[in-house]
């Protein structure tokens, strides 16, 4: 079952592996990251098959939206670092503007 829906993830953010451990403890199931960094799109609702995403917060100006969380406002002026916002069952999350963002998946066996 997936616990803490925003958790920042700063000291991992350059580490695809650890960033697929720490996204997979989270979510409860064994997840990948997709390679390329991705733009949202205004009012863009995320793929039912994404679990969970990985949130540049000084990259692209937007928002990611949705589930029980706080929205995560992105752009140059919110800082550095980077969230992993789990997608709970049942939810769905939306784009404001174009936050930059990779997904996790489900890993294919």
């Amino acid at each position: 079952m997936a616990k803490n829906q925003v958790t920042p993830v700063n000291d991992i953010a350059h580490d695809d592996r650890k960033l697929e451990e720490k996204a997979s403890d989270l979510y409860g199931a064994d997840l990948e990251l997709e390679s390329e960094e991705t733009s949202g799109t205004d009012f863009e609702i995320v793929d039912s098959s994404v679990c969970a995403i990985l949130v540049r917060k000084d990259g692209g100006a937007g928002a990611v939206t949705g589930g029980a969380f706080e929205n995560v406002v992105t752009g140059p002026t919110q800082g550095t670092g980077s969230v992993i916002i789990v997608i709970k069952s049942g939810e769905t999350l939306m784009f404001y503007g174009t936050p930059s963002v990779r997904y996790f998946r489900r890993r294919r066996s």
